[in-house]
């Protein structure tokens, strides 16, 4: 099988076992691969490895049980193969930065990884393929799946709110997307006020090409701002696959430890030059 079938076996292998115990052993086998080969084969197509994704799902899962189900913790936790409810809680925190009974309290969406689709998140292109446009109203739907897509960059997604503020970076033309072979694989949304750059995210499978790049470099050709920032994780934050270190690889600087929405963030600036 060709690497997307191999990473499809894999994700429909750990959601046909996600409240069970899994072995690396036991996956190998069942796919006739060796056990090195899964794992690089995983993260090179994903960007995280297979124990990161396995533990992602089970606190995605179990975050929706905190959520929409009237399960005790304790229940939850031993459903999804943890322990104890004090390993559970630790795991949880680790990457909400919330208890799960403060969680729950809060009654706000947060999901983190849905389950992998290779034909949302794998797309083969080359850099000539990529192209950036502003974002039209009658796209909504479709930047909104992406959004969606990308929950694990942005995992508080309110959607009537997010499609509010939508339309209005729409409408001033401040919606910038990059395309590859009719599919939206990144997405920057720019408030000219304050120079600040929202929702700077990109597809997995493109990272290679730097669509992020050439997102803000429009930015730059069309708006000519001095700075520019943004905001992302903290360094070290679980949740992160990457997006972080691809901003400091841009040139962006870390300038400010903040939270947004209840979530510990980090301030980054970059300083706009010719080379950029």
């Amino acid at each position: 099988m060709n690497n997307s079938q191999l990473v499809a076996s894999i994700t429909d292998y750990v959601e046909a076992h996600l409240q069970e115990r899994m072995t690396l052993d036991e996956l190998a086998k069942q796919l006739h691969y060796s056990k090195y080969y899964l794992l690089h084969e995983f993260k090179e197509t994903t960007h995280q490895s297979l124990y990161n994704y396995i533990k992602r799902r089970r606190l995605n899962e179990a975050a929706k049980a905190l959520l929409y189900s009237d399960q005790r913790i304790l229940e939850i936790a031993l459903q999804l193969g943890y322990q104890s409810q004090q390993a559970f809680s630790k795991a949880f925190e680790e990457l909400f930065k919330l208890t799960p009974y403060r969680f729950r309290l809060q009654k706000k969406e947060f999901l983190i990884e849905e389950p992998f689709s290779a034909i949302d998140y794998l797309l083969w292109v080359e850099n000539q393929d990529i192209r950036i446009r502003q974002g039209k109203w009658k796209e909504h739907e479709m930047i909104l799946a992406f959004v969606q897509l990308m929950r694990g960059a942005l995992p508080y997604l309110e959607k009537e709110a997010y499609l509010h503020s939508l339309r209005l970076f729409i409408n001033e033309g401040n919606c910038y997307l990059a395309w590859a072979k009719g599919r939206i694989v990144g997405l920057l949304l720019f408030d000219p006020k304050v120079q600040k750059i929202e929702n700077l995210t990109a597809l997995p499978a493109c990272w290679k090409l730097e669509p992020e790049k050439k997102l803000i470099t429009s930015v730059i050709s069309d708006k000519r701002p001095r700075l520019l920032y943004t905001t992302t994780f903290r360094e070290s934050d679980k949740l992160d696959i990457g997006h972080r270190q691809r901003l400091l690889n841009l040139g962006f600087l870390p300038s400010q430890k903040i939270v947004e929405v209840n979530y510990p963030t980090e301030k980054m600036i970059l300083t706009v030059t010719k080379e950029f």
